[in-house]
């Protein structure tokens, strides 16, 4: 196995050279169904992205993407798909241009997209539903900031974000919790202060939700009439408003893209650390649950309906 992966990595080299540092490596694991779907798409989207010569390469569990990497044409750029590969390349290989993607937002100093939503995507979504809204609640570890979902302001616990001219605006408001069990307070505290001018963003990593407090919230939403939206589809089967979540092939077309830009970048050569950033998710797919619209006197007209992919019928 280990003399199969060296002669691999010693192929891919000698495609390098002669592909004169414009092929992209996309490295990215070998899991079964239905995941495999998911990198599937995303790695073709990173193909129709680049429009350049792209080679795949699919690493089992035990495979260490480390030394391979480090083999590779230093012109050429290498996109890196999940959590664990991107973790175990990012760190030991910053004289290669790499582009990680389908990760949470734990990564510094690295070219990226994240698989959290910025602010600006969810938002537009919201201010079509429910422009009624002033505040998006959402809880995250210590230290997260406004930036984080890509608004260019001033850091704080308190953050506006101003929307396009005759839009409403929102205020991004920042709760932190440390774990789950200190979520919980926060939860506890902050759902007797909210109203109708109110929303709770549930994060892609669960903000700390479990299934009990997440029946907890929808309740308390269902009575008060505060919106609940997720970054996790499963929620509006439960009775959030909507979810916003990956569309896997756009993702990959802009991670395609990002690896065109970087590779032509000359402050994307070794050293320039500080060009180096993860870049929030704008790809989205939205799901609905119109039982929930209806409860909360939502309309949905042919316009919001466009902007929406799929409807879950109110039973």
């Amino acid at each position: 196995m280990r003399a199969l992966f060296i002669a691999l990595a010693t192929l891919i080299l000698c495609r390098s050279v002669t592909a004169a540092a414009v092929e992209l490596v996309i490295v990215y694991p070998q899991v079964r169904e239905p995941f495999s779907r998911v990198f599937e798409e995303i790695v073709r989207g990173a193909e129709d992205g680049y429009q350049e010569q792209v080679q795949r390469v699919a690493l089992k569990e035990n495979q260490s993407p480390v030394d391979f990497v480090h083999v590779l044409d230093r012109q050429s750029p290498v996109l890196v798909l999940g959590n664990r590969l991107a973790r175990q390349v990012a760190e030991k290989n910053r004289q290669h241009k790499v582009i990680v993607g389908a990760v949470n937002g734990e990564f510094n100093k690295v070219f990226g997209i994240s698989l959290t939503p910025s602010f600006e995507a969810i938002s537009n979504k919201l201010k079509f539903l429910v422009p009624a809204v002033k505040k998006v609640h959402v809880i995250a570890k210590p230290g997260t900031t406004a930036r984080d979902f890509e608004l260019e302001l001033e850091a704080s616990q308190v953050q506006e974000y101003q929307g396009q001219p005759g839009n409403q605006s929102f205020s991004l408001v920042i709760h932190e919790a440390e774990d789950i069990r200190s979520a919980a307070t926060v939860y506890r505290d902050l759902m007797r202060t909210l109203d109708e001018d109110d929303a709770v963003w549930i994060l892609p990593n669960g903000s700390f939700v479990n299934n009990a407090m997440l029946s907890i919230l929808l309740q308390e939403s269902w009575e008060k009439h505060f919106v609940v939206f997720s970054s996790n589809p499963v929620h509006v089967k439960r009775g959030a408003l909507f979810s916003v979540y990956p569309n896997n092939y756009k993702m990959g077309l802009s991670l395609g893209r990002l690896a065109q830009t970087v590779a032509g970048d000359l402050s994307a050569t070794e050293g320039e650390e500080s060009a180096r950033a993860m870049q929030p998710l704008n790809d989205v797919f939205v799901t609905l649950n119109e039982r929930t619209s209806n409860h909360l006197g939502i309309n949905l007209t042919d316009d919001m309906r466009a902007h929406i992919d799929l409807v879950l019928p109110a039973r």
